[in-house]
């Protein structure tokens, strides 16, 4: 319901909550400071519809007074819905003991001795060719391989200022760009530039989280068909996919920052099992 909302009340042009928002003369409504963004008329001076072509001039663009208040009370909302949406704890009991699996890493991501961190490295690794392997984008999967039931694991971002982790279908093609979105079997979040994060949703999701998120937790529910991420922090509910698309298996991605890190806090690491059986042992159906 909240992804309903927030859906409908961003500016279509910078995919961001609409900020002082403004109607052109065709209906179309965008941010005040997108307006400057759209294609202008040179005899006129006047803003082309990105949707429609309709010419607005200067006077026929009017501010959507009420549908700015009902934006900012979604964005206030959103942030409460954050802080009351709780992780069950009892989550835990589904957790993966897993690790990365080498054999899907492209060749210049490092992968410490113990299988579990990863960040981008300057040289190309001296690894063996296989068809598993990502060869364009900066991706490793993770060794677990899902087909029923639920799962959990967590993951420690540090501070690395960009990355993206969650579930993609294991048969997503390897040899190309990865384009995350929902749409071509990749349910992930991520952040850029160390403050901006959304979800690959179609189009992007922005999400408001503590920017000082160090921990996920992920849980895949393949019984719902959903998958959700949550702030270790706190347990704070960060987002769902609702009805992921059916798929023979399912595997865990990440993606570290695309640059040599500055220091050991700016790589990705799975993170082991812990405290097993402390809600009793789990209940996994198939």
């Amino acid at each position: 319901m909240a992804h309903f909302f927030k859906e409908r009340s961003a500016c279509p042009f910078c995919q961001r909550y609409l900020e002082r928002p403004m109607y052109l003369k065709c209906g179309y409504v965008c941010c005040l400071r997108c307006i400057d963004s759209l294609e202008k008329i040179p005899k006129t001076g006047g803003t082309l519809c990105p949707n429609c072509s309709v010419v607005s001039l200067k006077e026929d663009i009017l501010p959507a007074f009420v549908l700015g208040r009902l934006t900012a009370k979604i964005k206030e909302l959103e942030e409460h819905l954050n802080h009351v949406l709780k992780m069950n704890p009892r989550m835990k009991i589904f957790q993966e003991n897993m690790t990365f699996d080498v054999d899907t890493a492209h060749n210049k991501l490092i992968i410490s001795d113990d299988l579990r961190s990863v960040y981008f490295g300057s040289k190309k690794q001296d690894r063996k060719e296989c068809a598993e392997r990502f060869q364009i984008t900066t991706c490793v999967l993770g060794s677990s391989r899902f087909t029923a039931g639920r799962h959990y694991w967590e993951v420690v971002v540090g501070t690395s200022k960009e990355w993206d982790i969650g579930v993609c279908k294991e048969s997503v093609d390897r040899q190309v760009p990865v384009a995350l979105s929902d749409k071509e079997g990749f349910w992930t979040v991520g952040v850029r530039e160390g403050a901006i994060y959304a979800a690959s949703t179609e189009p992007l999701t922005q999400l408001s989280v503590n920017p000082r998120l160090h921990r996920v937790g992920i849980f895949l529910d393949l019984q719902e068909k959903q998958v959700s991420f949550w702030d270790l922090s706190d347990g704070s509910h960060i987002f769902t996919f609702f009805e992921i698309s059916e798929s023979d298996a399912y595997r865990p991605l990440f993606i570290p920052a695309n640059s040599c890190p500055d220091d050991q806090e700016e790589t990705l690491t799975i993170c082991p099992v812990t405290h097993p059986g402390i809600f009793g042992p789990p209940v996994n159906p198939q």
